[in-house]
């Protein structure tokens, strides 16, 4: 019998990519893409971007992960379960419960100049060199962050990433104190800028993964931040000679 609560078949089709999460031991999260091969009425079946599966990771009857799923723009997400262990090619999992927006809290967004490194884990999965993988930023290079907020940050970088990519992305947050911030992140989108050093692509990542007190932190660095700009534009307002 069919779920009412169910709605996965307005938002999966055969053919779309995904992201299937998987919680692991000691807080860790296995993140790999998929490909839908199929729904029905209580499920999808899945075929994982990798053959094999890291040492560590298990998809036994019952575990629980969570399907991430872009649709018009939009990320969507839904809590499942394995329904057989994974020894076939595709992974068959049930919906457990209704496919939601991902979270749409809004966040203040601040301009900033930030050094980052960056891996794209994605084309780590896909074999190509992990060097070719790996961008590390010097003050005033590339890559660097662009933009920041308690959702996500923009970077650029001579390094190509694609929409869904998988990011691992770790910056110092200059506050008085600096704090090393490692995320997870996803490529909402990317766009390649030609500019008179060559070709720079600008990306925007959303965080998927994030101590919440690293969140708070960059909250805090951005709303200061914002506050000390406004009250620099009113002293030199207030400075100017009356004409």
């Amino acid at each position: 019998m069919r779920r009412e609560t169910n709605n996965h078949k307005d938002y999966f089709h055969a053919g779309q990519k995904a992201r299937v999460e998987v919680s692991l031991s000691g807080d860790t999260v296995f993140n790999d893409g998929a490909v839908v091969t199929g729904i029905d009425d209580t499920g999808i079946r899945l075929r994982l971007s990798r053959e094999k599966l890291p040492e560590g990771v298990l998809l036994r009857r019952e575990s629980p992960l969570v399907v991430r799923v872009g649709v018009s723009g939009n990320s969507y997400r839904c809590k499942c379960v394995v329904l057989d262990d994974h020894a076939e090619e595709d992974l068959r999992v049930g919906v457990v419960e209704r496919v939601t927006p991902e979270d749409q809290r809004e966040y203040f967004r601040l301009g900033t100049d930030i050094p980052v490194i960056l891996f794209n884990v994605t084309a780590g999965t896909a074999e190509e060199s992990g060097a070719a993988g790996l961008r590390v930023a010097a003050q005033n290079s590339l890559p660097r962050i662009v933009n920041i907020s308690g959702g996500g940050l923009r970077t650029e970088t001579e390094m190509e990433m694609t929409r869904d990519d998988i990011v691992y992305a770790t910056f110092h947050l200059p506050l008085p104190e600096p704090k090393i911030v490692p995320v997870v992140a996803q490529v909402m989108h990317s766009e390649e800028l030609r500019r008179n050093e060559g070709i720079v692509f600008s990306a925007g990542l959303r965080f998927m993964h994030i101590n919440e007190r690293d969140r708070d932190a960059i909250v805090r660095y951005v709303c200061n931040e914002e506050i000390k700009r406004i009250r620099m534009c009113r002293k030199d307002f207030y400075s100017v000679p009356a004409g």
